[in-house]
């Protein structure tokens, strides 16, 4: 019985996370509907790019290849493409929002927030700092960044929101 609770409540808590997750993904879309923006075709394309790299590292760990993706679903590369575009665009309207709140709101990211997102990456990969290190380059400076400000900004949204329940 207590398993069976501590599964649920696991569960629940999961649930919970899911459900606050796509409720900041909702508020930050609204923000940045606001936005007068409008991306590239370099933009859109090297987004595109980004997300096919991740989903071609998600089908090899199942040990697959894009091809036969293509061929079980009887679609191509070009139209996986295409359909990712939508998703790729919002993406950067919604980094837009971000960087473009933090000058408004004059939100930093300190020396102290960001080392403590490169201690929880560290934790999470079973690492020490000393380990991560040789992993730390540009993009991985520019991506901590990007992960704290967009804390900050989902922290001010989820605060000045209001939610109606309909």
């Amino acid at each position: 019985a207590q398993m069976q609770q501590r599964m649920k409540e696991s569960m629940q808590a999961y649930t919970d996370e899911r459900a606050e997750m796509d409720l900041q993904d909702r508020l930050l879309s609204k923000a940045a509907e606001t936005l007068e923006y409008t991306c590239s075709d370099e933009e859109v394309e090297a987004a595109v790019n980004e997300q096919m790299k991740s989903f071609e590292a998600q089908l090899s760990r199942q040990g697959l290849s894009v091809e036969m993706y293509c061929s079980f679903m009887n679609t191509t590369v070009e139209a996986l493409r295409a359909d990712a575009e939508p998703t790729a665009k919002a993406m950067l309207r919604n980094q837009a929002a971000i960087f473009e709140i933090c000058k408004l709101e004059d939100l930093e990211a300190t020396q102290e927030e960001i080392g403590e997102a490169v201690a929880v990456i560290a934790r999470q990969n079973r690492m020490t700092l000393e380990q991560l290190k040789p992993y730390m380059d540009e993009a991985f400076e520019a991506s901590i960044l990007a992960h704290v400000l967009t804390s900050k900004v989902m922290k001010l949204i989820r605060d000045s929101a209001v939610i109606t329940v309909q």
